[in-house]
């Protein structure tokens, strides 16, 4: 009840996070220039400048070299990091939840303290690399390369780690509890105390350490650090918008830590470059990072403030457990849902044109007049789903279940329907011209009159009949 009330309080900051259509926050594109043109040039600009906010913000860094680039207290939510280089950057306490960082290379890079939760790190080169406390809680660290990493005191809670290379890790005080797939990781060579916490959710032993090959000490014991609920931190406030206004650059302001600005920094405020802002606005928490954290609370603030848009478009919310979120009238093309549980979620009026829902729960999932053009449902469960006057155009159903799922006047003009199970699905008003059928099962669906055709032409009681489906008229 505490956090749910917690998390109420945050409502301005959560609209502000992107809610809003056109008031979302983004990286600074100065910044952003200065970083691309070389570490060189960025850590002169960072030298100069000792109290400057770093805001990359969802800045696009693909294959970008960063090696030795200073970036320590950066904020890098959502940064698309893949196939970057970071060899032996500084990213102390960066605040890099949802970044992209799969292909990265990022050996000998410092990440002591930084906030990586959800992270995709897959394939990453990490070899040698500083977690030190640092939270990667429910990250993905599949094929990553982590041999010689110290991650000592890491929040490795659910973090997927599926062959992992771990061999030399320093893992003491680490906490992997629901980690997957852990025994598949290398763990050769890797260091293991008492403090460290196992995916069972106990502490490690010597007889688990050996069994995997790895080495073991004991330590004064002390209790486990959860960081899976860590997220930036906002400052309950209310709020109010004002005109455009300089920033303080005071250490209020920088995110930085008292101990990490420089002895001779000027005491008085400086002013930065003016820009439309909140009282809440450096205090930003991304809308996914909330929706993800907790579904309760996030269907309080939109059953608030309905009339609100949850703008999250090219979003990935892969693997996400989100049963019975609101997601009404929400923005999200070209998302990517695959392999997430959304099932009895509402999206009712969505644009969910181009979204990926390969192998996802969409159990009687509410999709009325969603825009659903050129979506892909392969594999799907979608059982009781209510897909009433959606737009399918163009979409894809592969090995897709839709047993009773409520498909009455949408439009599947030119979808492709192959191997897709539609027992007693509601197919009364449908449009399916120029749709492809390939062993698509209608036991039991209702055809009616007003369903056209994958010929273009009107459905009839002997084509129901043929294909095992029923034909009625609506009441």
């Amino acid at each position: 009840m505490k956090r749910t009330a917690f998390l109420l309080f945050l409502l301005p900051a959560f609209l502000l996070a992107g809610l809003v259509p056109g008031t979302v926050r983004g990286f600074d594109r100065d910044q952003l220039a200065t970083l691309l043109s070389g570490a060189s040039a960025w850590n002169a600009m960072r030298a100069e400048q000792p109290l400057m906010v770093v805001d990359l913000d969802r800045a696009n860094l693909e294959d970008a070299d960063l090696d030795k680039a200073d970036l320590k207290d950066a904020n890098m939510v959502r940064a698309q990091l893949e196939g970057a280089k970071l060899r032996e950057a500084d990213l102390q306490r960066a605040v890099m939840p949802l970044a992209r960082l799969s292909r990265a290379t990022l050996s000998g890079a410092v990440l002591e303290d930084a906030n990586l939760s959800r992270a995709d790190m897959s394939k990453a080169f990490m070899k040698n690399v500083n977690l030190q406390n640092a939270n990667l809680s429910m990250a993905d660290l599949r094929f990553v390369n982590l041999e010689g990493a110290d991650l000592r005191n890491a929040g490795l809670e659910k973090a997927r780690l599926y062959e992992a290379n771990l061999k030399r890790a320093d893992l003491r005080g680490a906490n992997l509890s629901g980690a997957e797939l852990l025994r598949q990781a290398v763990l050769e060579g890797a260091k293991l105390s008492n403090n460290t916490i196992l995916p069972s959710g106990e502490r490690a032993t010597a007889l688990w350490a050996r069994l995997n090959g790895a080495t073991y000490s004991t330590e004064a014991e002390r209790q486990p650090v959860s960081l899976s609920a860590e997220i930036p931190a906002l400052k309950p406030r209310n709020l109010v918008t004002r005109q455009p206004a300089a920033r303080s650059a005071t250490p209020e302001h920088t995110g930085m830590r008292p101990s990490s600005l420089p002895k001779d920094a000027p005491q008085e405020p400086l002013q930065t470059e003016p820009a439309l802002e909140t009282e809440t606005a450096d205090e930003y928490i991304a809308p996914e990072i909330l929706l993800t954290e907790d579904v309760e609370s996030w269907n309080a603030l939109r059953s608030q403030n309905p009339e609100k848009t949850a703008d999250m478009p090219g979003e990935r919310l892969d693997d996400v457990r989100l049963e019975g979120a609101d997601m009404r009238g929400a923005s999200m093309a070209g998302a990517k849902m695959d392999g997430a549980d959304f099932d009895r979620a509402d999206f009712t009026g969505a644009d969910l044109s181009g979204t990926s829902w390969k192998r996802t729960d969409l159990m009687e999932t509410r999709f009325r007049n969603a825009v659903l053009a050129n979506a892909n449902f392969e594999k799907a469960f979608m059982k009781e789903a209510d897909l009433k006057g959606a737009d399918l155009t163009g979409a894809v159903f592969h090995h897709t279940r839709l047993q009773g799922a409520n498909l009455s006047d949408a439009t599947l003009e030119n979808a492709r329907l192959f191997e897709t199970d539609l027992t007693g699905a509601d197919l009364r008003g449908a449009n399916l011209t120029g749709a492809r059928l390939f062993e698509t099962v209608l036991n039991r669906a209702l055809i009616s009159p007003e369903t056209v055709l994958p010929s273009g032409k009107q459905a009839t009681s002997s084509w129901a009949v043929l294909n095992g489906a029923r034909f009625e008229d609506r009441p």
